[in-house]
């Protein structure tokens, strides 16, 4: 890969003859590991080290009181964005993540990640848990830069007990609760690479929904009083902490405590389903939302001998700052490749006394909008947010501009925008220029590369579909992750999948599917470029079955089903950048047609 010889040029001082430059050793060995911890929809104040008085957080905790907390640390409201800048150290929308779905969650694969730069280094590199940044090689975690990984690639997943999960791209099935299973394969990466520096990237799925926890867990906070929803929530923040708190006594085990760099995040603000809340600081939003409460989270930073004494820093800082903190940290040339957005914030860490005069700074972000149809704009300048040390300018949903000093009024409470006009102009100025600058490009879903060998097969799931026509729909109307596309009665229909095939080659195409309400007749067409096949296939009823799970409280998300399979024909491609359409006709009584996914079996 490209930017993989541009990473090891950017590790020797002349690279004019192209060869790999020769890592010291022994320096090498010495450098620190690193384990980042990054959860899914825990807020600010699902800790108790943020003032919650209920739930219990000790080894969460401990990071932050044996070395550095930072206040006000922000990332972007939702997942997939959050993921991509902390992996890149750059403005999501640089990297060509702009949604959690329909594409939009993949990462470039010419973004360099953390783990590209540090396996340039001779680190050994691992993921467990939650990627969503890219489903199909080159753009899942083998793809960039992780050696091993256990977990999915999706957006959620529907199961957490004896889930299916991916080993570097293979389903396999594993037994247990799935945060405890995925920090065993952390725990067992860290063993077998004791002897070297690793980067474990440890992104667990809880506690966002579906939401299910050991029976311990939650009878524990019912006890409490809690209604089921926080009592599962608490729960599996609790059950994060046991296991952060089982990676961390494998450290001291190992006699790596001393030498390791442990960074603990959240991806986004607490998720409020049906208009509950917990403790989340008195701060106004949630998941979803650019006010402070929507993007605000715990950041807890420790490196023994380097980064302690339990000190709180209050400079502003973001997500896009731990790349070039940590190259910093570990004296490691910044990857030449791209641009960071992030700063170094390392003095912030190292030096008690960097915070009185760190200078002051902006931090700009953006929130989309979910599309199902392609001619939906995704991204617009609202909702979007800009923040100073003291000054936060809110452009919301409802296309009006809101400020607040967060000095005096953190919670969000008076709205300064009359009586400070000339400030929140000038913060609207600063947000528009940066807005347009991030859209020089239109903005539009990464191709899905099949016809490599690394992966012969691919699969294109139906919520990375766009749709169009009169007679479809995503069954769960969102189409996050693991939804389906439902094509009903003989309307129009279509589903595009972006499609680059890299290599010649015969492929057997394969569908997913159920018909619920009866015997169907499917014609239509599958194109991809020049290449078509006439559909002409009889389907039998049959309805998708439910695989149980252990749900304590209801969202409305897609279950795990069980569904059927037909072969819809082979098709030879050849080199070509295009997109596959469906376009399917129903006959029969009633016809109804469920499509999970369309998966390409190279032969």
């Amino acid at each position: 890969m490209l930017k993989r010889l541009l990473l090891l040029c950017a590790l020797c001082t002349g690279c004019a003859d192209k060869e790999a430059p020769t890592i010291d050793a022994a320096a090498s060995e010495s450098r620190p590991n690193v384990i980042l911890f990054l959860t899914d929809d825990q807020g600010w104040g699902d800790v108790a080290f943020n003032g919650n008085e209920i739930v219990s957080t000790p080894h969460i905790d401990s990071i932050a009181k044996s070395g550095v907390s930072i206040d006000r640390f922000y990332v972007n409201p939702v997942c997939s964005p959050t993921r991509a800048a902390l992996l890149t150290g750059r403005q999501p929308l640089k990297t060509g993540v702009f949604s959690v779905t329909r594409g939009g969650e993949k990462m470039r694969a010419e973004e360099v990640t953390l783990a590209e730069a540090l396996k340039a280094e001779n680190y050994a590199t691992g993921l467990f848990g939650k990627w969503h940044n890219g489903a199909q090689y080159p753009h899942d975690p083998n793809g960039q830069g992780f050696d091993d990984y256990l977990g999915f690639v999706d957006g959620h997943q529907t199961l957490y007990f004896d889930a299916e999960l991916l080993r570097n791209g293979e389903p396999v099935q594993t037994e247990g609760y799935i945060a405890d299973v995925t920090t065993d394969a952390a725990i067992d990466f860290i063993r077998r690479n004791k002897q070297k520096p690793f980067f474990a990237y440890v992104p667990f799925n809880t506690p966002h929904g579906p939401f299910e926890v050991p029976q311990q867990y939650f009878s524990k906070y019912k006890a409490k009083g809690l209604n089921n929803l926080d009592a599962a929530i608490y729960g599996m923040v609790e059950n994060i902490d046991d296991n952060i708190g089982r990676v961390m006594d494998t450290l001291d085990e190992l006699a790596l405590t001393d030498n390791t760099i442990v960074i603990f995040l959240s991806d986004n603000g607490p998720a409020f389903p049906h208009g509950h809340r917990r403790y989340n600081g008195g701060m106004k939003g949630s998941k979803g939302r650019v006010d402070e409460g929507g993007v605000r989270v715990p950041l807890f930073i420790h490196w023994p001998g380097h980064i302690e004494g339990g000190r709180t820093v209050r400079s502003i800082a973001q997500h896009m700052d731990i790349f070039p903190t940590l190259m910093s940290l570990l004296n490691i040339d910044t990857p030449p490749v791209n641009p960071l957005d992030g700063d170094d914030i390392s003095p912030l860490l190292l030096d008690e006394n960097a915070d009185k005069t760190w200078p002051d700074r902006t931090i700009y972000t953006n929130h989309f909008r979910n599309t199902q149809r392609e001619d939906q704009q995704a991204v617009a300048p609202n909702p979007g947010s800009i923040r100073t040390q003291q000054w936060l300018g809110v452009y919301d949903y409802d296309g009006q501009w809101y400020l607040y000093d967060l000095i005096a009024d953190p919670e969000q409470k008076q709205d300064l925008a009359a009586t400070h006009a000339d400030t929140l102009a000038k913060l609207q100025d600063d947000y528009m220029q940066w807005h347009a600058s991030l859209l020089t490009e239109p903005v539009q879903p990464i191709a899905i590369e099949i016809g490599h060998r690394e992966r012969p097969n691919v699969t294109l799931s139906a919520h990375e579909a766009y749709i169009a026509g009169d007679a479809v729909d995503y069954a769960f109307k969102a189409g996050w992750a693991h939804d389906w596309v439902v094509v009903k009665g003989k309307g129009q229909a279509e589903l595009k999948w972006p499609v680059k095939n890299v290599s010649e080659g015969n492929y057997k195409i394969i569908m997913e599917y159920a018909t619920p309400s009866g015997d169907i007749e499917l014609k239509g067409s599958v194109t991809l470029g020049d290449h078509a096949l006439t559909l002409d296939q009889h389907l039998a009823a049959y309805s998708a079955t439910e695989i149980p799970g252990n749900r304590l409280y209801y969202t409305d998300e897609a279950p795990e089903l069980v569904w059927q399979t037909v072969t819809l024909g082979t098709m030879r491609l050849d080199a070509l950048d295009d997109a596959l359409r469906i376009l399917p006709e129903l006959s029969g009584t009633n016809p109804e047609l469920h499509i999970k996914s369309v998966r390409f079996e190279r032969l």
